[in-house]
C-alpha cells in the first residue's frame, strides 16, 4: 500500500495512526544527512561484529549497541553507561532470555551530530504528540547481510514488538539486495496498516511499538554471486520521567 512520506506538519501521525513514513530530508537541515558528518556517520557501519547470540545459527548479522538518555524539555542527550542488552521471551521468543554483549557505539558515533539531530528530531515528535519526557534509548547499528546460501533476516522473530515505547528504524544504506519489505500491524487485530521498502539513505519508519507490531522481510543478494547488505540505526525510547 502507498503511503505518502511525512512532512513537519504530520508528525501527529504518530498519535492519530500510531506511525511515521518519513525521509530526513523532509525534516532535517540538510547539513544533518550530507557531507562529511554524514559519511562519518554511515561510514562506521563498515566496522560492526558478528552477532553471535543468533538462536537460528545465523551469521547475517552485524551489530553494535549503545544505550543514551534525552531529555527533551532540556535539549538534552547523554551517553549511558554502557550494559548488555535483554529482552523477555515473552517479547522476543527467539534470542530473548540471556543477556546479550555487543561492542558499544565507536565514540565517534556515539558524539555524532548525526545521531543528536535525528534523536532531537524524534523526542521533539513525541513531545508534539505524547508529551515531553525523558527518553532511555536503546539503539543499534544493525547490518544485514544477503549471500549465497544464507539470506538475510532483518527480523528473524517474525512479527513482533520490541517491549519499549516507541522505535525508530532508519535506513542507512540498501547495497545489492532483493527484499526487505518493512511492514507496521495493528497489534489487537494484526491488520497490515502499511508495507514499504525503506529503499532511499534516510528514510525511516517511526512506531508506536506498544499499539503496533513490525516485521521485516528476509533479504537475498541481488545477483548469485553478489553479497549484500541492509544497514539500519535502531532506536528504541521508553519513557523514563514525565
Amino acid at each position: 500500500m502507498n503511503e505518502q512520506f511525512v512532512t513537519p506538519t504530520s508528525v501527529t501521525h504518530l498519535d492519530s495512526r500510531g506511525y511515521i513514513h518519513g525521509k530526513l530530508s523532509a525534516v532535517l537541515s540538510a547539513e544533518d544527512f550530507q557531507g562529511a558528518e554524514w559519511k562519518q556517520f554511515t561510514d562506521s557501519w563498515d566496522n560492526l561484529s558478528q552477532d553471535g547470540y543468533m538462536a537460528d545459527g545465523g551469521t547475517y548479522r552485524e551489530r553494535r549497541y549503545s544505550e543514551f538518555s534525552y531529555d527533551a524539555t532540556a535539549d538534552s542527550m547523554t551517553l549511558l553507561p554502557h550494559v548488555p542488552y535483554s529482552q523477555t521471551k515473552e517479547v522476543n521468543y527467539l534470542n530473548g532470555g540471556i543477556e546479550r554483549h555487543f561492542e558499544p557505539f565507536e565514540p565517534h558515533v556515539a558524539d555524532s551530530p548525526v545521531l543528536r539531530s535525528v534523536f532531537q528530531w524524534c523526542a521533539n515528535s513525541l513531545s508534539q504528540t505524547v508529551g515531553e519526557a525523558t527518553w532511555k534509548i536503546q539503539s543499534f547499528q544493525n547490518r544485514i547481510l544477503a549471500r549465497s546460501g544464507e539470506d538475510g533476516q532483518p527480523t528473524p522473530e517474525g512479527m513482533h514488538r520490541d517491549g519499549v515505547d516507541f522505535v525508530l528504524t532508519l535506513l542507512i544504506e540498501r547495497n545489492s539486495i532483493d527484499g526487505g519489505v518493512s511492514a507496521v500491524y495493528d497489534a489487537q487485530t494484526r491488520e497490515c496498516l502499511q508495507e514499504v521498502v525503506l529503499s532511499e539513505p534516510g528514510e525511516f519508519l517511526f512506531a508506536d511499538d506498544e499499539r503496533l507490531l513490525h516485521s521485516v522481510t528476509p533479504l537475498t543478494p541481488s545477483a548469485a554471486d553478489v553479497q549484500g547488505h541492509r544497514d539500519v540505526l535502531i532506536a528504541m525510547f521508553t519513557r523514563t520521567e514525565s
